[in-house]
């Protein structure tokens, strides 16, 4: 597998991983707001995984998604961090985390693939800047936790 194709195949991983996390938070998430952030997000997670998809596929390649037990271990975490939590800050720090750590792996992925081609390094760009842009929406969730007297 060549730089562009190990660029394109992480960026389907990310935003697949990054569609199902806002699928399994739309079903415990009560906030219309919060609701609405997830569904953008959800959107442009799909986006960048289709068109990363398509180009893959033009090169005969398969994408793969990602395993069952990273797919496991979303599921688990989010039903262990919304058990007890469902507001709506809980849920912008929980996704807030996931985009963090997806701004984390496709930089570093670009950053060691810098002979993929320019179309490829640019939907892992987009990608970055729209879950930066996308945490910048939800710091206005965030709210400190009533204090217990």
């Amino acid at each position: 597998m060549n730089q562009t194709q190990r660029l394109l195949q992480s960026i389907v991983e990310n935003g697949r991983m990054g569609e199902e996390a806002c699928d399994q938070l739309l079903k415990v998430t009560q906030d219309m707001e919060m609701r609405e952030e997830l569904m953008r997000e959800r959107q442009f997670y799909a986006e960048a995984a289709q068109e990363a998809e398509l180009r893959l596929s033009a090169q005969g390649i398969k994408p793969r998604p990602k395993g069952a037990m990273a797919r496991m271990g979303l599921w688990m975490g989010t039903q262990i961090n919304t058990a007890t939590d469902r507001s709506a800050a809980h849920i912008a720090d929980i996704v807030i985390q996931g985009a963090t750590m997806g701004i984390i792996e496709i930089t570093k992925l670009r950053n060691s693939n810098p002979d993929a081609d320019a179309e490829a390094q640019g939907i892992a760009s987009r990608l970055i800047a729209d879950q930066q842009a996308a945490i910048e929406k939800l710091k206005t969730f965030l709210r400190e936790k009533d204090m217990v007297k």
